[in-house]
C-alpha cells in the first residue's frame, strides 16, 4: 500500500531522503515567533545589556538564553502541520513531543569577511540509532528573519546518507571524536572542507555553489535561512557547523538536536547516553 502523508508530498519525502533535510515555510505562526523574539530581546537586555534599539550594545556574550528556553510560548511551535511532518517522517505514534524546542541561539553581527568555516563540522546523534530506520529528527526553528550570511547554521546536504553508508566500516569505532576524524578524512573534498587538506581559493564556490560526488552521494554546503515561523527538519546525523553573522541583525534560532522516537530513546539508552 502506498503511504498516505498528512503534511508532506512524496517529493518532499524524496528530497529529505536524498539531502537529509526539509524546509517547511510557516510551520508555525509568524506572530508567535515575533512574540518569542520580543521576549528574547527582553532577556538579552536584562542579562547582557544588549538592546534592540542600540547597536552599540550588540557585543558578543557567553552562553545561550536561559529563560527563553523554557518560555511557555514555545508550545505554539507544535502546530498540526508540525505534528504532521513528524508523523510523516517518523511514523504516527512513534514519537512524543519534546519538553522544549532546544537551545535558543543568538549570534550578533560582527564585521569581517564571510566564508565557509573549516572547523567544528560535526553531527549530534549516533549513526547506530538510525541504521534500520529513521529514529529521530534534528529540528531548527526560526524566531526572527535570518538572511544569507546572517549566521544561519550551515548543513552538509547529503551527509546523513554518506554517514549511514560508511557506518559498516566503522564497527568498533565508538569514540565520537575518532569517528568524526575518520569521516573528515574519508575523501579529499571532505578533507579540504574541514581543514585537513589545503583549501581551494574560493570556498563558497567550491563547497556551496556546486555539488561534489563523494562515494556516489551528492554533497553540498547549504546555509539555513528563513523567516519567523519557518522550520527545517533534518536527519539527526546531519553534519553541520556554526557560521559567522555578517548580516544586519542578530540570528535568532532554536535548535533541537534530537527529537527521538521511542525506539530511538531505547537504543540511545543502550549506548549509555541521554537525549540532547
Amino acid at each position: 500500500m502506498t503511504p498516505q502523508f498528512c503534511a508532506l508530498a512524496p517529493a518532499d519525502i524524496q528530497g529529505f531522503e536524498r539531502d537529509g533535510y526539509l524546509v517547511v515555510k510557516e510551520a508555525f505562526a509568524p506572530d508567535a515567533a515575533r512574540a518569542m523574539e520580543e521576549r528574547w530581546w527582553s532577556e538579552l537586555e536584562r542579562r547582557h545589556g544588549v538592546r534592540s534599539d542600540d547597536r552599540s550594545t550588540w557585543r558578543p556574550f557567553l552562553g545561550d538564553l536561559k529563560s527563553a528556553k523554557h518560555d511557555p510560548l514555545q508550545g505554539q511551535i507544535l502546530t498540526a502541520r508540525v505534528r504532521g511532518v513528524f508523523d510523516d517522517l517518523l511514523g504516527r505514534k512513534a514519537w512524543s513531543p519534546p519538553k522544549d524546542w532546544g537551545r535558543c541561539l543568538v549570534t550578533l553581527p560582527e564585521p569581517g569577511p564571510w566564508d565557509v568555516p573549516t572547523g567544528l563540522w560535526h553531527w549530534d546523534s549516533p549513526c547506530e540509532l538510525h541504521l534500520q530506520r529513521l529514529n529521530g529528527l534534528f529540528v531548527v526553528s526560526f524566531i526572527a528573519p535570518v538572511g544569507p550570511r546572517g549566521g544561519g547554521t550551515l548543513v552538509l546536504s547529503g551527509s546523513p546518507r554518506l554517514l549511514m553508508q560508511q557506518e559498516g566500516a566503522s564497527v568498533g569505532l565508538h569514540d565520537a571524536s575518532a569517528r568524526r576524524e575518520q569521516f573528515h578524512r574519508s575523501h579529499p573534498w571532505l578533507m579540504a572542507l574541514t581543514g585537513r587538506a589545503p583549501s581551494p581559493p574560493d570556498r563558497v564556490r567550491a563547497f556551496m555553489d556546486q555539488e561534489a560526488n563523494v562515494e556516489g552521494v551528492p554533497l553540498r554546503v547549504v546555509e539555513l535561512t528563513g523567516e519567523p515561523g519557518d522550520m527545517v527538519f533534518c536527519h539527526p546525523a546531519m553534519v553541520h557547523c556554526v557560521a559567522p553573522n555578517r548580516g544586519a541583525r542578530p540570528r535568532f534560532m532554536r535548535i533541537k538536536q534530537q527529537v527521538l522516537t521511542d525506539e530511538g530513546r531505547r537504543l540511545l539508552s543502550r549506548l549509555g547516553a541521554e537525549p540532547a
